[in-house]
């Protein structure tokens, strides 16, 4: 039983400021409970996408087969996030869809990688951006579970991925293994890098991860920065035509390699890059106050902005995330997008918003950014 003398003390504590949890949503009664949308849109996209029978998620609602794996891992870093918060339900549905996603790795080639859609082995059409997107959400769930086998796997995606770098133009990680496009690519490259310095926190081979890291971070800079900070999509090998537009989640991915690099090294410099060009993203803003690009690549420059906040404690970082997250709500509930992978952004940006003001979720981020691990 708890005395009155207990209960005026826990009532003092939780409505003692910075105090998370019921007293701040009394405090403001106004403020998005990230959590509760989170979880709607995520049970809609079981309702809406999720194959109970095959175990795969579909690529929209028009389109019934299987989805490709850049929608399935933003999927799957949607439901890694989800099992913070409701380990219940979402961490047996992160076990299977890993266990799906098996039918995407091509187990035959060497080295292995991710299929675009699941084969029976020996496919030449691997893409180096998606399998560097596995990279990050299989490191981060095993963050979440310490489970060995999304370790194990990240590391095995990781070195199909480092496979796409050459010495053509100085360097930099092709978009497509067939070199589909003929282009080498921020967002080939700038995942890799920050896959890099994440694996080395828990690799005897740090060093040679952090090595790999610096070199994709100096040729993306010197190939595809603008002078604003901000990065360009894409250069052509063979011509050497660089392709000037600009996407949320290139600048996004350069943003954490230069927090992950700050990490490793102790040095002031990549975090003060990394402020210069998160300063730079209001250049994404539209007239609504958040990105203008679809959620399936503007998620990834929210999950930066709430990064680049728990490095810095500026506080417009989060301000500019929040304002992303009520609008992609906003627009979900007037209507949702037909594809998966739109739906799955969103819900990753709602999840990592609810990351922010809950304590398992800063508990997590905490841990997992610790300096020196």
């Amino acid at each position: 039983m708890i005395k009155p003398i207990q209960t005026a003390w826990l009532l003092a504590l939780a409505l003692a400021p910075g105090r998370s949890g019921v007293a701040d949503a009394q405090a403001d009664p106004k403020a998005p409970d990230y959590r509760k949308q989170a979880s709607e849109v995520s049970q809609s996209i079981q309702n809406t996408f999720f194959d109970k029978s095959s175990g795969f998620y579909r690529e929209s609602t028009e389109k019934k087969d299987p989805c490709f794996i850049w929608p399935g891992g933003v999927q799957f870093s949607a439901l890694v996030a989800a099992a913070r918060h409701e380990p219940q339900t979402y961490r047996p549905l992160l076990d299977k869809y890993f266990g799906s996603l098996d039918r995407y790795w091509d187990r035959a080639s060497k080295p292995p990688g991710y299929e675009p859609a699941p084969t029976s082995g020996n496919g030449n059409d691997k893409y180096y951006d998606d399998n560097a997107w596995m990279v990050l959400t299989f490191l981060e769930a095993f963050e979440l579970t310490k489970d060995r086998k999304y370790l194990d796997r990240a590391e095995a995606t990781l070195t199909f991925v480092l496979t796409g770098w050459d010495d053509q133009i100085g360097g930099g990680i092709w978009w497509h293994q067939g070199h589909k496009d003929g282009t080498k690519n921020t967002c080939s490259t700038a995942p890799a890098a920050v896959g890099c310095l994440r694996l080395a926190r828990y690799s005897p081979k740090a060093k040679y991860y952090q090595d790999w890291a610096a070199k994709l971070i100096d040729w993306a800079c010197k190939t595809l920065q603008d002078t604003d900070g901000l990065f360009w999509d894409r250069k052509v090998v063979a011509t050497g035509e660089i392709h000037k537009g600009k996407l949320t989640y290139n600048t996004a991915l350069m943003i954490r390699a230069f927090l992950g690099q700050h990490r490793a090294t102790k040095k002031p410099e990549p975090l003060e890059e990394a402020r210069r060009i998160g300063k730079a993203g209001d250049w994404f803003l539209g007239d609504t106050g958040a990105y203008r690009d679809d959620p399936k690549w503007s998620h990834l420059l929210v999950e930066a902005d709430l990064e680049l906040h728990r490095a810095t404690q500026d506080e417009s970082l989060l301000e500019r995330a929040k304002k992303n997250g009520n609008h992609l709500y906003a627009e979900w509930k007037k209507s949702p997008p037909k594809e998966l992978i739109s739906v799955a952004g969103i819900a990753r940006a709602l999840w990592l918003l609810a990351d922010a003001g809950t304590p398992q979720g800063k508990a997590f981020w905490a841990q997992a950014e610790k300096v020196g691990k």
